[in-house]
């Protein structure tokens, strides 16, 4: 008789403890999708091409904008670093590019408009920062045949005859300044690897990377041309050098901002 009290007992005793373990059982959280978006604008207002846009005495009508945006890394509320896999992203607003002048042969690169970058299978996690770089780093823009992410020669985006190194346009954006009666066409590029710089985002409150569809980013054109007369440097390249440095340098500290969270 004591034996079967005794049996029964601890029976009881292991359905407790079982019972105790399963309300402690946790399902994991799991990656998400994110949507990184770099919202072009031109002060308050939304970039687009073939428009007049007033900025201080001159007036600019873009034709292209054009800018690579690379290694991606989102920093979580505990300070880990999540570094995106192959992350290289052509951002751009463009019409009809003819490349013929860039490639060998005869190509017509299609107009396009791209904001958005989709981040896919991001690690769980409450995210605080988010760290990128403009332009491309040395290790593929030393060596245009390495491929990672959207990297390509194919698309306009590299340079063959500045000065003595080949390499990829880390932006591009040109179009017609006007100031008064006079009009001039412009091209403002950058490259060279002095001049890849990296952007670091603090976001105002952590996001979720399972819940929430991502960031807005805001690219303000007019601060690409802080400190630039483009009526008086309608063409600023490797043979600018100080000039290019500082657009790369607006770039980075000036003309991204966040803007919201995605929506």
């Amino acid at each position: 008789m004591n034996r079967i009290f005794i049996f029964a007992l601890a029976a009881a005793l292991f359905s407790s403890c079982s019972n105790d373990d399963d309300t402690q059982i946790v399902t994991p959280a799991t990656s998400g999708d994110m949507a990184i978006t770099l919202d072009a604008r031109v002060g308050s207002e939304d970039f687009a091409l073939d428009k007049d846009f007033v900025m201080g005495t001159q007036t600019l009508n873009f034709k292209k904008l054009r800018y690579w945006v690379s290694n991606m890394i989102l920093v979580d509320t505990k300070g880990t670093e999540y570094k995106v896999p192959d992350s290289y992203y052509l951002m751009e607003e463009v019409g009809d590019l003819d490349l013929s002048n860039t490639i060998s042969s005869k190509l017509t690169y299609p107009a396009n408009k791209r904001e958005t970058i989709s981040l896919k299978n991001v690690p769980a996690g409450e995210y605080k920062t988010i760290k990128f770089s403009i332009g491309v780093d040395s290790k593929y823009n030393d060596n245009l045949s390495l491929k990672a992410g959207e990297l390509t020669i194919a698309n306009g985006m590299s340079n063959l005859s500045w000065m003595w190194h080949s390499s990829y346009l880390f932006t591009s954006v040109g179009g017609t300044v006007k100031n008064g009666s006079t009009s001039k066409a412009f091209t403002t590029e950058t490259g060279l690897n002095t001049n890849y710089k990296t952007v670091s985002i603090d976001l105002p409150a952590p996001i979720n990377s399972s819940t929430s569809k991502g960031v807005v980013l805001n690219l303000d054109v007019t601060k690409i041309f802080d400190g630039i007369d483009v009526m008086t440097n309608p063409a600023i390249n490797a043979m600018t050098a100080p000039l290019m440095s500082t657009v790369s340098t607006n770039y980075a500290t000036k003309a991204i901002i966040f803007g919201s969270e995605a929506k």
